[in-house]
């Protein structure tokens, strides 16, 4: 069927059309149907189920990811009932405000009891932190290298909290002229440092820092 022919044909006269002709006709209409269902109806359908499938697809992750998670609770659970359980022992750890002269009373009672003399003791004054004052002690101790080590080892192994740093070491001055002298000074050993425990602020030590502070925050 050429152009002509198809331009020649009378709409009227559809029923003496040619089949072939009725049959290129019907599917035209099809087509120009199809095509106006796809863009009205079937693509914006389309076009939420996809929506929908990615939706889908991220909901499916976060059940995944909250069985995960809810699966690990009694492991999470139970290492925080364990991480309490190790803040108390801290805390038991820490000396309160009526331990500290008796701790630090140890503390020099270790070093005496181990050789050393003691020619500097000094408080420096408590230093309050967030939620723990740090107390610290100047020392200033003079033995022999043995008595020091002793001495080191006997306030780590005390059942409170006590820290030794800023270490200074160094050799005896020479005691005098006599050759005793400077054999027995050549032994000893004087060493600076500062002994530093803690002690936990409940609420009425918060309280009276900031009284101490003027009430400032």
């Amino acid at each position: 069927m050429t152009f002509d022919e198809f331009r020649n044909l009378q709409i009227d006269d559809v029923i003496r059309w040619p089949v072939k002709t009725k049959l290129i006709v019907v599917a035209i209409i099809v087509l120009v149907l199809g095509i106006l269902a796809w863009f009205e109806f079937i693509s914006p359908e389309n076009n939420l189920y996809n929506q929908l499938k990615t939706q889908e697809g991220s909901l499916k992750i976060q059940v995944r990811q909250k069985q995960m998670l809810a699966a690990s609770l009694p492991a999470y659970q139970a290492q925080i009932r364990e991480m309490n359980r190790r803040f108390q022992d801290f805390l038991q750890q820490l000396p309160n405000r009526t331990q500290i002269p008796s701790l630090l009373d140890d503390v020099t009672l270790a070093g005496r009891s181990r050789g050393l003399d003691f020619e500097l003791f000094q408080p420096t004054g408590e230093v309050n932190k967030n939620f723990y004052a740090k107390i610290p002690v100047k020392l200033k101790v003079v033995g022999t290298y043995s008595d020091i080590g002793r001495f080191a080892a006997a306030v780590a192994a005390m059942p409170r909290i006590v820290t030794i740093n800023n270490i200074d070491i160094a050799r005896m001055p020479d005691a005098g002229a006599t050759n005793i002298a400077k054999a027995q000074a050549a032994q000893k050993l004087v060493m600076q440092c500062t002994a530093t425990t803690y002690h936990y602020l409940d609420g009425s030590d918060s309280a009276d820092a900031q009284n101490k502070d003027g009430g400032k925050p």
